[in-house]
């Protein structure tokens, strides 16, 4: 496990999945393991491979909220099968209430099905609750920006670059679409 987290933070995916497989020879039903290697997967945009993964984790372990996040969110961020995201999405907020990166997932699922004002108070309390995460504020952004409040958007989107957005291109260019 250790050995693939080290790995995952050099970015050498290859060697990360290397090490997470001998673990899993070992302990074939580890859903850690198989969490993992679901993110090493998605990081390494092996979308299938992750998605397998996360889905192994949950036959594991039914009540993995953080697996079922990760696999609803997955579904609703490529814009498919979204009711079942949406399923996954509402067992994880039961199982752990009040988590600020489940909320912002359901919140998303509403933004993809174009539910802009179901998203909106979501977004808002998940931003309350995680203040700091860039992604978050990003998402927050994208559905002021589709309801016409740009200010708050512009807003957002500079919290979001200030925060350490990862992708800082990608949300200079949604604040230059933004602004005349």
């Amino acid at each position: 496990m250790y050995l693939g987290s080290f790995y995952e933070q050099t970015e050498n995916y290859a060697k990360a999945e290397q090490a997470l497989k001998q673990g899993l020879a070992i302990d074939p039903e580890n859903p850690r393991l198989y969490f993992r290697l679901g993110v090493i997967y998605d990081k390494w945009g092996r979308k299938d491979d992750s998605i397998a993964a996360m889905k192994t984790v949950i036959q594991l372990e039914p009540e993995n909220a953080n697996a079922l996040n990760y696999l609803g969110y997955t579904y609703a961020d490529m814009g498919t099968q979204l009711d079942e995201a949406e399923r996954l999405i509402r067992k994880a907020v039961a199982l752990k209430p009040g988590d600020g990166y489940i909320t912002d997932s359901l919140a998303w699922v509403y933004y993809k099905r174009g539910q802009y004002e179901k998203a909106l108070p979501l977004l808002e309390q998940a931003v309350n609750l995680v203040p700091d995460d860039p992604i978050i504020r990003e998402h927050l952004g994208d559905v002021y920006a589709k309801l016409g409040m740009t200010e708050k958007a512009l807003k957002s989107y500079r919290q979001s670059i200030k925060n350490g957005h990862t992708d800082k291109v990608v949300v200079e260019k949604k604040i230059r679409a933004l602004t005349p």
